[in-house]
């Protein structure tokens, strides 16, 4: 049995696009799940998010592990929440990250490093995604061409769509491969 653990970014909640779609995809399943909610303090990129996110993704792990103790969490994160990958990472963890944030050398190190199965879906039009990275952490990856760092590519909003229905997609099949 799976259980979810959904964090947001910086600005971009649960409720947007992509991580809605994740807990569709876990809801669609009957996957119990824990959404992460926060405030980013003011001043927090500058001296270091890790911490911050870790308390976040260690709380709702917890509350996970006693609503269904015998559950294997995976981890949902997009942008700033992807900096839970160093406790994934050490947790052994499975995990989708949405718009990693490979330009920082400490996640993308700990994504490569972690043994479990994990997903990584970016965009080429997101200065974040790094697909020669994303390649080399060996984990699957979806990239979305000209996909901005909210996986929205130029053009006409089919296109926005039609990006969303692969990433669903991908979360989908990510998820029945873990069941």
């Amino acid at each position: 049995m799976l259980a979810g653990v959904v964090v947001p970014g910086l600005g971009y909640g649960a409720q947007a696009p992509l991580l809605d779609l994740a807990r569709e995809g876990l809801s669609d399943r009957d996957v119990p799940a824990e959404t992460v909610t926060w405030t980013v303090p003011d001043g927090l990129l500058d001296i270091g998010p890790e911490p911050f996110v870790r308390a976040h993704v260690s709380a709702a792990l917890h509350r996970l592990a006693s609503a269904a103790p015998a559950a294997q969490p995976v981890i949902i994160a997009k942008s700033l929440g992807t900096y839970a990958a160093m406790l994934a990472a050490e947790r052994q963890l499975p995990a989708i990250w949405l718009t990693p944030l490979l330009h920082i050398e400490v996640i993308a190190e700990a994504i490569g490093r972690n043994p479990a199965p994990t997903l990584l879906v970016g965009g080429t039009g997101d200065p974040s995604w790094l697909p020669d990275i994303a390649a080399a952490t060996g984990k699957s990856v979806v990239t979305i061409i000209g996909g901005d760092h909210g996986l929205r590519p130029p053009g006409p909003l089919r296109n926005y769509a039609q990006a969303l229905g692969d990433v669903g997609t991908a979360i989908e099949e990510f998820l029945a491969r873990l069941s």
